[in-house]
C-alpha cells in the first residue's frame, strides 16, 4: 500500500493535486469501483445505440428540414410566442376547460344514441316545424319581434308588475268578496233580471243603450234639488197621517183664489200640454 501511495506520489509530482487528494480520490474510485464499472458499461451500450441511431437520425433530419425550419420559423414569430405566453398565464383554465370537454365528450356519447332515436321518432313532426320555421308569415313575425324589441322589453317589464301587483291585490279582492258575497249575489240577480227583461222586450242594444242613456238624462234632470222638494212636498199630502179635508165645487171655486193653487195647477197643465205636444210630434 505504502508503495502504491510513493508510486501516486512520483506520479503527481508535477501536477497541482496534493497527496491528500489524490489518495481520497483512489479510496473513492475503489469504494464504487462497482458502480463505475455499470456505468462504463452503460456508457458502452449508449455509444453502441448512437452509432446504430446515428445514420437514421441524420437521414430523418435531411428529410424534415424544411418542416423543421417552418416550425422553427413558426415558433420565433411574435403571435406564437404570444399565445404560448396567453397558454401559460391561463394553463389552470385551460385545464379545467378540458376536464369539462371530456365530461361533455362522455355525456354526447350517451346522448347521441337517444338523440338519434328522438330524431327519427319525431320526423314528421321537425319537418313540420321546419316548414312553418321557413313560411313568410314566420319571418315576418321574427322580422317584427326584432323592430319591435325594446316595446317587447318594456311590455315584459310591465307584465311583471302587473303580476307582482296582482298577487299583492288578490288577497284584498278575495276579502272584499267574501265580506260582500251577498250585495254581490244580490247585484248578479239584479243583472240577470235585466237580461231577461231586456231578452223578452226583443229590443235592439243600440235601441236599449239609447233608452238607457235617456233615462240617465232623465234622472240627472229629476236629481234637482228643487224639482226633489216640490215633488217631496206634494207627496206629503198622501203620506201624512191627517188626510186632506174634503173639497167640494165651491171649495174648489174658493182654492182658485189662492196663489199656491194656481201656481201648481198653471204648472200642471203646462206639462200636460207639453206631453201632448210631444206625442203628437
Amino acid at each position: 500500500m505504502a508503495q502504491k501511495d510513493q508510486s501516486v506520489d512520483s506520479d503527481f509530482d508535477g501536477t497541482g493535486f496534493e497527496a491528500a487528494e489524490v489518495n481520497e480520490l483512489a479510496r473513492t474510485l475503489e469504494e464504487n469501483d462497482e458502480e463505475l464499472a455499470e456505468l462504463l458499461e452503460l456508457l458502452v451500450v449508449v455509444q453502441e445505440l448512437s452509432e446504430d441511431l446515428a445514420p437514421e437520425l441524420r437521414e430523418a433530419a435531411h428529410e424534415s428540414r424544411e418542416p423543421v425550419a417552418e416550425l422553427r420559423m413558426a415558433l420565433e414569430r411574435e403571435e406564437t410566442l404570444v399565445l404560448v405566453q396567453r397558454v401559460g398565464e391561463n394553463a389552470d383554465t385551460l385545464v379545467e376547460l378540458l376536464e369539462t370537454l371530456e365530461v361533455v365528450d362522455e355525456l354526447v356519447g350517451d346522448l347521441v344514441p337517444e338523440v338519434k332515436t328522438i330524431v327519427r321518432e319525431n320526423r314528421e313532426t321537425i319537418e313540420r316545424l321546419r316548414f312553418a320555421l321557413e313560411r313568410e308569415e314566420t319571418l315576418v313575425l321574427l322580422e317584427r319581434l326584432g323592430e319591435n324589441e325594446e316595446t317587447l322589453i318594456e311590455l315584459l317589464e310591465l307584465l311583471d308588475v302587473t303580476y307582482e301587483l296582482a298577487e299583492d291585490l288578490i288577497p284584498e279582492a278575495i276579502s272584499v268578496v267574501q265580506e260582500n258575497r251577498q250585495p254581490i249575489t244580490e247585484l248578479r240577480m239584479m243583472v240577470a233580471g235585466m237580461s231577461h227583461a231586456y231578452g223578452e222586450a226583443d229590443l235592439e242594444p243600440y235601441q236599449l243603450g239609447q233608452n238607457l242613456g235617456n233615462m240617465l238624462v232623465l234622472g240627472s234632470k229629476l236629481g234637482d234639488e228643487q224639482l226633489i222638494d216640490s215633488v217631496e212636498a206634494g207627496l206629503g199630502a198622501f203620506t201624512e197621517e191627517q188626510p186632506p179635508k174634503k173639497v167640494g165645487l165651491f171649495g174648489m171655486l174658493g182654492a182658485l183664489r189662492d196663489d199656491d193653487v194656481r201656481q201648481g195647477l198653471g204648472i200642471l197643465i203646462e206639462f200636460l200640454r207639453r206631453m201632448g205636444s210631444s206625442r203628437s210630434n
